[in-house]
């Protein structure tokens, strides 16, 4: 069951990424990259909260449907207790409600999830990038060192 706390603690943890980032990008195309995944991942998250508010009444009925109908199944456990309602309307209607509300929660939170993974991905690629830039410089150097016989076989200065 997802809640505010883990979707702030979601939230918490993307803005700490983004931050991360924004300290290691040096190109324009990072940059274009940067803002590529944050503005997607704002839209998803724009449309998944325009979604909800557009279907919460067929996401009700479906999950209602879903929740009488597990009542009314077959199970090869222990039987009902004697006087308990399993179609009672209210706990259907509460149960529905929460299962619609956590499945939004959850849609929200694996948008935020991508978001910081995307984030975490480009800050890898750039550490990458910034690995090898210095490379070629160093191979010249040692191909190139000019001190004497004996000098050449100890390390550096």
């Amino acid at each position: 069951m997802e809640t505010d706390l883990e979707l702030g603690i979601a939230t918490m943890l993307r803005d700490a990424t983004m931050q991360n980032v924004v300290l290691d990008l040096r190109t324009p195309t990072d940059w274009v990259e940067f803002n590529r995944i944050k503005d997607t991942a704002r839209q998803d998250e724009q449309n998944e909260i325009e979604t909800f508010r557009e279907n919460k009444p067929e996401l009700l009925v479906k999950a209602r449907e879903e929740l009488i109908d597990k009542a009314g199944s077959l199970t090869h456990g222990h039987p009902t207790p004697f006087g308990t309602d399993r179609f009672d309307k209210s706990t259907i209607d509460r149960q529905a409600m929460i299962k619609v509300e956590n499945d939004h929660q959850a849609r929200l939170l694996g948008i935020q999830q991508r978001e910081s993974d995307d984030y975490s991905d480009l800050k890898d690629d750039i550490h990458v990038r910034e690995q090898s830039r210095g490379r070629g410089r160093e191979a010249f150097s040692r191909a190139t060192d000019r001190r004497g016989n004996q000098d050449r076989r100890m390390p550096e200065r």
